[in-house]
């Protein structure tokens, strides 16, 4: 969750930058970034890679989804929203799928 937390910091912080032209956001979307890559590589260390990515992209989009709504005023059109719930699912299914390693 830190890795993803700090990912959407960075992802945040870079649409705030404006391409990278305010320095502020610009310094908080590499810290974001660099936290997210140490966390996620400390969870991968326990968790199998592909969970993992998983879990980081898929949550990462949907979290990202949620703030560019809150913070930045978007819209998510209903494919959007239906496309945020299959990969929602995936995610679920997947960590059910954990406790059935062969």
């Amino acid at each position: 969750m830190l890795a993803i937390t700090s990912e959407q910091v960075g992802t945040a912080a870079m649409k705030a930058s404006e391409g990278f032209t305010s320095l502020g956001p610009t310094i908080l979307a590499i810290v974001g970034y660099v936290f997210s890559l140490i966390f996620f590589g400390r969870c991968m260390r326990i968790l199998p890679m592909g969970f993992a990515y998983a879990l980081w992209v898929g949550l990462g989009m949907i979290t990202a989804s949620v703030i560019g709504v809150v913070l930045f005023k978007e819209t998510l059109s209903v494919s959007v929203v239906i496309g945020l719930a299959v990969i929602a699912a995936g995610i679920l299914v997947l960590n059910s799928a954990q406790g059935e390693s062969v």
